[in-house]
């Protein structure tokens, strides 16, 4: 029974990691295929569609940037960034105990 809970736990997971790759996927590859895709296109609206095409395909890119920080796979916060903080230097030294003198 532990198993199936372990099998839904990964699925449940991962089909969402999967389904916000394929957001970035799909307008990544459009906007390096634009020119095929307006190869048969003719007439003086083209350039107002190319563009309208292009920022259509930058709102999915955000859409997908979104998804990513709401499931908090992309490093927002300072603790994100914590192995790369230098360790703080001590200003001074505080010793306790007896004082011996020579």
């Amino acid at each position: 029974s532990s198993g199936i809970n372990a099998e839904w736990a990964i699925t449940a997971g991962l089909f969402p990691i999967i389904m916000t790759v394929m957001m970035f996927k799909s307008p990544i590859a459009s906007l390096f295929s634009y020119k095929t895709t307006f190869q048969k296109l003719e007439g003086s609206h083209h350039i107002l569609q190319k563009i309208v095409y292009i920022l259509s395909n930058f709102v999915l890119i955000g859409m997908a940037l979104y998804k990513c920080s709401a499931m908090g796979l992309l490093p927002t916060h300072p603790s994100d960034w914590i192995a790369f903080e230098l360790p703080k230097t001590r200003m001074e030294h505080a010793v306790g105990g007896i004082v011996l003198l020579s």
